[in-house]
């Protein structure tokens, strides 16, 4: 009996051995599993490195994020990062995009920054009133590397004028000016999709009731507005030089806006235009030709168009700058010739004083010497 005792004590003894061994064992996997898990989550990433921008297509696994993170330096080890997103559950919602990943992100801060969108290049680009559609082609290739050439294509394509509702086979006029916010992985088509929409949200149906009321349509008020935008960058000023311009419509008078002019002259640089200027044969040219030209020579911002909608009702019909960044209106000619010879006087007396400057500089350049 003893020896059985014994037995069977000796039988639980190693039993407990074994029971504390798996423990001990099952005790050291959840610690190191643990962790391994916490640094999966909270280990920071390249914590000396620079920003990385990666792109992740639209579609993409979360696999082929992880192994994309992985080769763009983003992520030091990629099965942590693939692990913390499981474990998440947001491995289906991680969204596209550029992004632009600072260094020192840990796992669980990325996934959060990815799946919310919070860190998607953002490009700030600034279309100018005024701008032509190569200018603001020109300007999303600077600021966003976009294809130029596929802007003008795009804005240019009568069946894409005709996708947004206008007729006239382009969309010359209607690229709104604004300050726009595009992320880094938006076409050129995207851009151009934002931008015509705005234009859309901007003329709405209370403007496009006035235009009716006007007994207009909306491709005139562009063009009217067009040829304000050109001739001033004065906000006050423009009602008054719209409605100057629907004066001389009336009157059968043209137009004669020097805007429509130097658009005529395109192939060659803005400058101060010359008496031959005035003689271009172009349909642009309201020297030539009355009424308006036969499309927009800008993209005019919002004042152009509303005060091309919203015309100052006054009797004037000539305008000429007066040398101080406004202009000088006129409702008769006599008038008219008045300003012109003041302003013509102001030019000379600042031209004098410019040589004279310059003359004073060069004799103390010798004088130093």
């Amino acid at each position: 009996m003893e020896k059985k005792e014994i037995m069977k004590e000796q039988g639980k003894s190693k039993r407990m051995k074994i029971l504390l061994i798996a423990a001990s064992v099952v005790v050291f996997f959840i610690i190191i599993s643990s962790i391994y898990i916490y640094r999966a989550f909270h280990a920071t990433n390249y914590p000396d490195g620079e920003p990385v921008v990666v792109t992740i297509p639209k579609g993409a696994s979360f696999s082929a994020i992880a192994d994309l993170l992985y080769e763009n330096t983003v992520i030091e080890n990629r099965f942590g990062f693939y692990l913390a997103g499981r474990l998440l559950g947001w491995e289906e919602q991680i969204q596209s995009g550029m992004f632009e990943v600072p260094p020192a992100k840990s796992n669980y801060e990325l996934l959060k920054d990815l799946r919310h969108g919070r860190l998607r290049k953002v490009f700030d680009v600034t279309i100018f009133e005024g701008f032509t559609v190569n200018q603001i082609a020109g300007q999303l290739q600077r600021r966003m590397g976009l294809d130029s050439t596929r802007v003008v294509q795009l804005a240019t394509d009568s069946s894409i004028a005709a996708r947004y509702g206008f007729e006239q086979g382009s969309l010359k006029g209607y690229l709104l000016p604004d300050r726009y916010r595009f992320f880094g992985d938006y076409t050129e088509e995207d851009v151009i999709d934002i931008i015509v929409n705005e234009f859309w949200k901007f003329y709405n149906d209370s403007l496009q009731r006035r235009t009716e009321e006007l007994d207009l349509s909306i491709y005139d008020v562009i063009i009217m507005a067009s040829i304000v935008e050109g001739e001033t960058s004065l906000a006050p000023e423009k009602p008054t030089v719209a409605g100057l311009y629907y004066n001389r419509i009336r009157r059968r008078m043209p137009l004669q806006a020097d805007a429509t002019v130097q658009y005529a002259l395109s192939d060659e640089p803005p400058r101060r235009l010359m008496y031959r200027d005035y003689r271009v044969q172009s349909p642009y040219n309201t020297y030539l030709y009355r009424g308006l030209p036969p499309g927009p020579i800008n993209n005019p911002g919002r004042d152009a168009i509303l005060a091309s909608l919203y015309p100052e009702e006054h009797n004037y019909l000539y305008m000429v700058t007066d040398g101080t960044g406004g202009h000088t209106f006129s409702e008769t000619y006599n008038q008219h010739l008045r300003a012109v010879r003041q302003f013509r006087q102001l030019r000379a007396e600042r031209e004098r004083q410019r040589v004279l400057e310059e003359e004073q500089r060069n004799a103390g350049g010798s004088n130093e010497e």
